[in-house]
């Protein structure tokens, strides 16, 4: 290597990958692992002007670069014009979001500071880029799953660099986050739908939608459709709400027509409009358009294959089974036309009733000794459960390499299914609290853990020495469960009845067993989390609080900048990213402590000293 490459530095730093000796003297090797270097010039004025460096120098000067333009070699075609560096613009996204800046706030910052310049390995007149090629770039991450990948190849250059252990403790937890669009009503939602289908056909083909506009199209949806802009009064709107229906329902006519322009079909608003329509409206017996009913809270799911609902018939004048009749449920209706995956969710908290639109976050992050790195980032619909992403959060770390981990996490994710899968298919163990025995807190007399069950015989026995008939087979939740009942006149003689069952007409107790193995498990998942040893083990899982505290008010996760599932698990991703580096920003060597100042000390302190006593 050229003398030219060598900039000597007389600065103190602490061992980082690129240092090497030369004649007594400390140099640094810089942009070597992926031939690119920070220019002399701009790293003396970047060291006079940041003596104590920044988050960016640090970055460069721990790491060498944290990608390499082969990391993204199958994101661009190989022919054509050469653009700008992939590795480069990745680095750029990942400091915008680590300081919460726009596009045209972090393109500034490549032009006009020097320590960016000195991260990416800029001379100090490179006139950097446009803005715009910025969300392009975060255009591309959004395909298939190149946001978890670049995710993962700063995990692989931390662990390379000693940061990050792929042993140990992992942590979880989730947050929700606000989708970009305003909350509209039913009758603003199919208003402004047929609006923004209009618009779109109106770019696509204005000769073609100029035959079917009516005079009082252009009062109704020539302007966002606003609450204060829709007819006052229920008759009125009773009357404006199939309007709009007829309306939509006859442009969908239309441009499924054969004479239409084929092209028109596959308009994403025009598909939207389609979906819309199905969702609020319904046709009876007659051919009528119909407004459906608001969705039924008393419908689920797992009664949808129960007899009693599958037995129901039509009603009068045409109207279909209520779960056809009603808007879907949150997980499928669909609540604005511009961010069409954007759902709606609500959750009971300890500080009430809490209800959003958008999506839900969940960060792991490393909980060991050392830094704590978010090495995982999952992005999922409002309405989904925590526990439906712990499946995905273990593949992605059992794709990272990680092993043997123990995985802290709160209530919403621990099942004993998902204890025994957790650790039957990755091999890491789940530690959380599972769902203490309802019976328990109504009635504090005999639980289910104090009966013994025989495995074999299939049988149970109740503390007082009775056992039961063999259990039978049934369902909980589409899960396989056994049915324990004991005899009448067993439960009608013990004197421990009423703590016991709970019920005063002598019945006999009912227990409801998991199979074998997950039974066991939550018998002593149920025992342990009561001890204080296991309570105080599991209290680091508190610690994911304050990353979820800081990735909201300093990075902006709380708020999605852009709309629809993939793009914004990118922002997911990136703000992960950007706080990574953040917080190693401040990462020390092991051993060391960073120089910390005397504390100030007051005038009333002062003088309190000075006082004699």
């Amino acid at each position: 290597m050229s003398s030219s490459l060598l900039i000597e530095v007389s600065w103190s730093a602490g061992s980082g990958a690129g240092w090497t000796e030369r004649s007594g003297v400390a140099v640094m090797a810089m942009g070597s692992g992926a031939g690119r270097v920070v220019p002399s010039l701009t790293v003396r004025v970047a060291r006079a002007s940041n003596p104590g460096g920044t988050v960016a120098m640090w970055v460069r000067d721990r790491l060498d670069e944290l990608f390499t333009d082969e990391d993204f070699a199958d994101w661009y075609p190989a022919d054509g014009r050469r653009g700008l560096s992939p590795a480069c613009l990745a680095m750029v996204s990942v400091l915008q979001f680590a300081e919460n800046l726009t596009d045209r706030q972090a393109a500034e910052a490549v032009r006009c500071r020097l320590d960016w310049k000195y991260c990416l390995g800029l001379e100090l007149d490179d006139a950097g880029f446009d803005f715009s090629v910025l969300s392009e770039f975060r255009a591309r991450m959004a395909q298939d799953d190149r946001a978890d990948r670049l995710l993962a190849v700063m995990v692989d250059r931390l662990a390379a660099a000693g940061l990050v252990k792929r042993r140990g403790a992992v942590r979880t937890d989730s947050t929700h986050v606000l989708a970009a669009v305003r909350t509209l009503n039913r009758t603003e939602l199919v208003t402004e739908t047929l609006r923004a289908a209009l618009e779109q056909l109106a770019l696509a083909d204005g000769q073609w939608l100029t035959t079917l506009i009516t005079a009082d199209w252009a009062d109704r949806y020539g302007r966002p459709a606003f609450y204060h802009r829709l007819p006052k009064g229920k008759a009125a709107l009773q009357e404006y709400v199939p309007q709009v229906g007829a309306d939509g329902l006859g442009l969908l006519t239309a441009v499924f027509a054969d004479d239409a322009p084929p092209r028109l079909r596959a308009l994403p608003q025009v598909e939207l409009l389609r979906q819309v329509w199905v969702q609020q409206y319904w046709h009876d017996s007659s051919g009528r358009l119909r407004w459906r009913d608001p969705k039924s809270h008393k419908d689920r799911l797992s009664r949808r294959n129960m007899a009693r609902r599958a037995a129901l018939q039509p009603g009068a004048e045409g109207r279909p089974d209520p779960d056809t009749a009603s808007v879907p449920w949150a997980s499928l209706e669909i609540l604005s036309p511009y961010d069409p995956e954007a759902r709606y969710r609500q959750k009971l908290t300890a500080a009430g009733k809490k209800h959003w639109i958008g999506y839900r976050d969940h960060q792991t992050e490393i909980c060991d000794d050392g830094p704590r790195v978010i090495v995982q980032v999952v992005t999922q619909p409002a309405p989904e459960q925590d526990i439906d992403a712990l499946d995905a959060i273990h593949q992605g770390l059992a794709r990272q390499g990680f092993t043997g981990l123990e995985h802290f996490v709160d209530a919403g994710y621990v099942t004993p299914e998902t204890i025994d899968q957790a650790a039957r298919v990755h091999g890491f163990v789940l530690t959380g609290p599972v769902r203490p025995d309802p019976r328990a807190r109504a009635h504090p007399g005999f639980t289910k853990a104090d009966f013994v069950p025989d495995w074999e015989a299939q049988t149970l026995t109740c503390p007082r020495g009775v056992t039961s008939p063999p259990w039978k087979p049934t369902l909980g939740d589409g899960h396989e469960r056994l049915s324990v009942l004991f005899p009448k006149p067993a439960c009608r003689a013990c004197p421990d009845r009423l703590e016991c069952t709970g019920n005063a007409d002598g019945r006999g107790r009912h227990i409801i067993l998991l199979p074998q193995q997950l039974q066991e498990i939550q018998t002593r998942v149920r025992h342990e989390q009561e001890t204080p040893q296991w309570q105080q083990h599991s209290a680091i899982r508190a610690g994911c609080e304050a990353t979820v505290s800081e990735t909201v008010h300093a990075h902006g996760l709380r708020h999605c900048r852009y709309h629809d599932l993939a793009k914004t698990h990118v922002q997911h991703v990136l703000i992960a990213a950007g706080t990574n580096i953040v917080r190693l920003g401040g990462h020390f060597p092991p051993g060391t402590t960073p120089p910390r100042p005397p504390r100030r000390t007051s005038q009333f302190q002062r003088l309190c000293r000075n006082t004699p006593h």
